[in-house]
């Protein structure tokens, strides 16, 4: 006998706590509220001790192990083992599950004038009301639900433009630090003032512009002038002398840098030789009053004797006088003195000769250091070209550089875009071939024949809770007719849970709802189909009009109604032909009298 499908689509059994209480538009009874979330059941479980959860929160008390009930505890009346909470102790409550969805409820949200009850605010409002208040995903902005297409057009600061220029990609806090490393950017020569230059050509052009001022090529000496390239000779031979001063300068600073580096240079050398000259000058003034000592007046007797007019007669006859005691000291003097000049003189002159050879090789080394020194200002200068030209190779190179990692990471934004392009073509292709199978499986005279391949597989992924259910491609009583599917529990849904296969009827909502009579009220016939042709399984039923299943689809598709004891699953492990290379075939006919 078909009965209503008794749980609701396993993907909203356990994922969410219960409704919140301001959506309640009548009286709020306790019996009606969570024990644990203390809001309005959702897929109310019932425990032993008569305490009601919603079915997610029941879950997560007890996915720890066993544990006591609060409720129980907050009103005195715990007794073990009733009052323990674990696995399997709780049972799905339907009777409370349909008077909570049939209470009367109301939007909360500023500005929404929706109505209806739980079940329908649950299927169709619950997290699509555009009223809504959510967090903007790129920049966290609390927006309306209806307002989020506008903010990621035209308000969001993290929304993504792309660049009039060069049509990449960028962030819209972006914008200035993108147009400083756009290569298409339009930009002005500051010499020929000639506009819209991209930029990844404005260095080729600042190259051959007659009019782009740059620096004097003796910038380096100290020439701060800027100069445009056709004139630059001109300022040259204009400024020759200024440039010429600012060069000596600069050499001799480069002199002066060389001297502090040899602190026993020529400085030292200037101090010795200067010392020397001093000790020449005391040596030649001692010598000279030595000499003139040495070669003093002659002795005053002598000179008497010889020549004094006291006496006449010839001199050969004139009697010796005896000296006169006064000049006795004088002549002993003079004898003590008579060997001193040539002792001390020779002493002096020796002496002398030492100093002028020292003298004579100090010089030497100085000449030899002033060569040195020139030496080393030819490679000074040398060395100075050498860095000025690998200066000018650098700043070149790190703008080439510059302009290469402007190029790469525009290349990786492309790259990035194209990535996203493709992947949402895959999507697309995705989303078309699914259509495509479907179109393929699809009829439009009420009868449809599901195959399941892989069916081994597919019944393992039930048994664990991957994939409870399957839903068949939609089928058609007409081109225009109902639209339908097929519903498929390969492990049993409701009572039938493990021990049967369910198959259920689900009404879709289609295009041409509008022109057809509802609530649908055609004969249902399901089958399991024999591949030996002997001994189909066969279950049939008519809906029942009252049922919300069958009315018009106010969503995809409304929830789904058949034979949750369809097929015994031990018929499907025993040697049977209903299952031939994994695979399983469904059929569904739809009488089409009255239409």
């Amino acid at each position: 006998m078909a009965t209503q499908e008794p749980s609701p689509p396993s993907s909203m059994e356990s994922n969410k706590p219960g409704f919140p209480k301001q959506i309640l538009a009548n009286k709020l009874e306790d019996k009606h509220l969570c024990n644990c979330c203390q809001k309005l059941l959702r897929r109310p479980f019932q425990a032993q001790c008569g305490h009601r959860f919603c079915s997610y929160c029941f879950n997560r008390t007890v996915r720890d192990g066993p544990q006591k009930c609060n409720a129980c505890i907050k009103e005195d009346i715990f007794e073990e083992p009733t009052s323990i909470l674990k696995q399997g102790c709780a049972f799905p409550d339907n009777a409370a599950r349909r008077e909570v969805e049939n209470l009367s409820v109301v939007c909360i949200n500023e500005g929404c004038t929706w109505k209806g009850n739980i079940k329908e605010y649950e299927l169709s409002h619950e997290g699509k009301c555009e009223y809504m208040i959510i967090p903007c995903p790129s920049c966290k902005e609390q927006i309306r639900f209806n307002e989020q297409e506008r903010h990621n057009e035209r308000e969001c600061p993290e929304r993504t433009l792309n660049c009039k220029y060069c049509k990449e990609p960028f962030h819209f806090k972006n914008i200035k630090a993108h147009d400083e490393i756009c290569p298409k950017y339009p930009m002005i020569c500051e010499g020929c003032a000639k506009k819209k230059i991209p930029r990844e050509k404005y260095v080729d052009h600042i190259k051959f512009c007659s009019k782009f001022r740059t620096p004097c090529r003796f910038h380096v000496v100290g020439c701060d002038m800027s100069v445009e390239k056709e004139r630059i000779h001109d300022h040259e031979r204009a400024c020759a002398y200024e440039h010429l001063n600012l060069l000596l300068h600069y050499i001799m600073g480069m002199k002066v840098s060389m001297e502090g580096l040899q602190p026993q240079g020529l400085e030292l050398a200037g101090h010795k030789l200067l010392e020397l000259h001093h000790s020449l000058r005391e040596l030649e003034a001692r010598l000279s009053q030595l000499s003139t000592t040495s070669t003093g007046p002659p002795v005053q007797g002598a000179t008497n004797s010889s020549s004094s007019p006291g006496l006449p007669g010839p001199p050969a006859l004139a009697l010796p006088l005896p000296p006169p005691p006064a000049l006795a000291p004088t002549l002993t003097v003079s004898t003590s003195f008579t060997p001193l000049p040539s002792s001390v003189g020779a002493a002096l002159e020796l002496q002398l000769h030492s100093e002028k050879t020292k003298v004579a090789e100090l010089g030497r080394r100085c000449t030899d250091l002033e060569v040195k020194a020139g030496m080393f200002e030819n490679v000074v200068c040398v060395l100075n070209r050498e860095v000025e030209r690998f200066a000018t190779t650098m700043e070149a190179s790190n703008r080439q550089h510059r302009l290469d990692q402007d190029k790469i990471e525009a290349l990786s934004n492309k790259v990035r875009q194209l990535e996203r392009t493709v992947g949402l073509k895959d999507l697309t292709v995705a989303e078309m071939e699914g259509r495509l199978r479907e179109i393929s499986a699809t009829t439009f005279d009420g009868v449809f024949i599901w195959r399941i391949s892989d069916f081994t597989k597919k019944r393992q992924d039930a048994i664990a809770g991957r994939a409870p259910a399957m839903f068949s491609p939609a089928f058609y009583t007409s081109k225009y007719g109902y639209k339908m599917c097929l519903r498929i529990y390969l492990n049993g849904d409701g009572t039938g849970r493990g021990s049967h296969l369910s198959l259920f009827f689900v009404v879709m909502r289609g295009l041409s709802d509008a022109l057809l009579k509802w609530p649908f009220n055609q004969k249902v016939t399901l089958m399991l189909l024999d591949q030996s042709n002997r001994e189909h399984i066969i279950d049939a039923f008519r809906p029942d009009i009252t049922s919300s299943s069958f009315q018009r689809p106010v969503s995809e598709m409304n929830i789904a109604s058949g034979c949750p004891l369809f097929c015994p699953l031990s018929k499907l492990d025993a040697k049977n032909s209903y299952i031939r290379d994994d695979t399983i075939f469904i059929k569904a006919i739809v009488d089409l009298t009255g239409l």
